[in-house]
């Protein structure tokens, strides 16, 4: 018998793989737009290294962010992989009782 956590569940996978598409387009724009900067300084060289050094504090809180993204993103994954166990352990328990 399926209770009302089962469901609960259903949703919040629902949910979490909806994030994790939405946080890959996330990553893939955000991606474009680093490789849009970038072409910015092309063949600059020593404007490159001046925007850098005096953008260092702010690209220093970027690369934070950037990491606590990735870091969501796979603690996510690893939610969705959680939650499909728990959910085929009800699946099951509900087959075996069915039969």
């Amino acid at each position: 018998m399926k209770d009302k956590f089962y469901y609960v569940l259903k949703d919040c996978l629902s949910n979490r793989q909806t994030w994790v598409r939405e946080t890959e387009i996330y990553f893939k724009f955000r991606h474009l737009k680093e490789k849009a900067n970038n072409k910015i300084f092309e063949g600059n060289f020593i404007l490159k290294i001046l925007h850098r050094l005096i953008n260092f504090p702010l690209n220093s809180l970027i690369f934070i962010k950037k990491m606590r993204d990735y870091y969501e993103y796979n603690q996510t994954l690893k939610e969705i992989e959680i939650i499909n166990n728990e959910i085929q352990k009800y699946e099951v328990e509900n087959s075996k009782s069915g039969e």
